[in-house]
């Protein structure tokens, strides 16, 4: 008799447990009309997935194990994110583009929740002659709207509870479009601001965590350029956030930005923060190389003789402005941003005649002729350089030019002195310019 009982709890509690395993499983099947990529990428709740693609199955993913979220689906250039819970069957089908209103569809268990998370919604709307107290209640009227109307759908419960808080946040980013905040108004941003990792993800909440933390700092400086907001944000990271996901997120967010403008100039005291809050190793070698790479143009640093050609097609090389500061516009006739300059430099040139700067204008243009026509309509002054060849362009390269225009300023011995010098537009060009040594 005792044995059959115990038999019997055996076989209940195997099952239970067979049942709860199997309860924790999902499935997704993603087709797409044509692709190059041979592998599929999921990432679910720190975990990733990589299974291969076939052109007749597709991408098929067997997932054990998971908790319900927020999912990104990668094939190639293609990037999706999805929702994924225990018990979801889906396939996803990423059509041909056509008249259709989406490109996906969904089809299985999982197809409703996909869908509506698919499916655009009309944000609220925010007029510049609102006052900060009306933003705020129409902020959170139409929070509370959308919740109401997501809490009515017969949705799963679990994919509610996570949509409800996207939406809140999708519905926050629209603060950062009204123009007249105050000081006073940075508790209520302040108050929306809460961890939650699980919404990592979705674009909403980590877009949201950016733009909270940029207009934070930006009511905690007084000088409002690249270092004093990059440095707030950061100590604002270190006293305020605990999550390791979102401080890791951020702090890379923070670096990777200011790098990308300012390079490795002052960047130290920001980097000791990152070093004492990060324990990541994949994302601290990935600070160091980016740290590496933009300090190889510090101050001090020499530069290659790099060789230009001017409008006479005659060949130029840096070298040839040695004995003077050399004020370098990095610029392309098509670039409209870089015209907006001209006026600018030409009166900087104008009022800086005669002392110990030249100014060097380098073109990235593909077509000379234009090139030439520009400088000659625009009546272009300093010295009028073009690069050699555009497709191969190793000074914009060397100076890790992303974009245009940038301005550089080398020292009297052809050394970097400032490798993100400030445009002829900034008042604090003049302000470097009469510190000079």
């Amino acid at each position: 008799m005792k044995i059959t009982i115990i038999r019997i709890i055996f076989l209940v509690f195997w099952t239970a447990f067979l049942s709860g395993c199997q309860s924790r499983q999902a499935a997704l099947t993603f087709k797409t009309y044509a692709t190059n990529a041979n592998e599929a990428r999921l990432e679910l709740n720190g975990n990733t997935w990589t299974v291969p693609y076939d052109s007749l199955q597709g991408a098929v993913f067997k997932l054990q194990d998971i908790n319900p979220g927020y999912a990104h689906l990668r094939l190639g250039n293609f990037q999706k994110i999805l929702y994924i819970e225990p018990g979801t069957d889906l396939i996803v089908t990423y059509q041909r583009p056509g008249k259709s209103r989406t490109r996906t569809s969904f089809e299985g268990k999982g197809a409703a929740e996909n869908t509506h998370l698919d499916t655009p919604t009309q944000l609220v709307s925010l007029q510049q002659d609102m006052t900060g107290e009306m933003v705020q209640k129409l902020l959170l009227d139409s929070v509370q709207t959308r919740q109401a109307r997501l809490e009515a759908s017969s949705l799963s419960p679990a994919f509610k509870a996570l949509e409800r808080e996207r939406q809140r946040y999708q519905v926050m980013r629209q603060a950062f479009k009204y123009q007249h905040w105050t000081t006073e108004d940075v508790p209520f941003i302040e108050k929306q601001i809460k961890e939650q990792p699980e919404l990592l993800p979705t674009e909403e909440y980590s877009a949201f965590l950016r733009e909270a933390l940029s207009f934070i700092a930006w009511f905690q400086v007084s000088e409002r350029t690249y270092y004093p907001l990059a440095k707030a944000q950061m100590e604002y990271l270190n006293t305020h956030f605990r999550d390791t996901a979102i401080v890791d997120f951020l702090m890379e967010s923070v670096l990777t930005n200011y790098m990308t403008y300012r390079g490795a100039t002052d960047i130290t005291p920001m980097l000791n923060i990152f070093n004492q809050r990060v324990t990541s190793p994949t994302l601290r070698e990935k600070i160091k190389r980016d740290y590496e790479k933009y300090a190889r143009i510090l101050r001090g640093a020499s530069v290659p003789d790099f060789t230009f050609i001017d409008t006479k097609g005659k060949e130029v090389k840096l070298s040839s402005f040695k004995g003077k500061y050399v004020y370098i516009d990095c610029w392309a006739s098509w670039c409209g941003p870089c015209r907006a300059q001209i006026p600018h430099l030409k009166k900087l040139e104008h009022d800086y005649a005669g002392k110990d700067i030249a100014f060097v204008s380098i073109s990235s243009d593909d077509n000379r002729d234009k090139w030439k026509k520009t400088v000659e309509k625009e009546q272009l002054g300093g010295t009028q350089l073009i690069i050699q060849c555009a497709t191969n362009n190793e000074f914009a390269d060397y100076f890790i030019i992303t974009g245009i225009p940038r301005f550089l300023l080398l020292d009297k011995e052809g050394k970097v002195y400032d490798a993100y010098a400030p445009r002829p537009s900034e008042p604090a060009i003049r302000q470097l310019f009469d510190s000079l040594p």
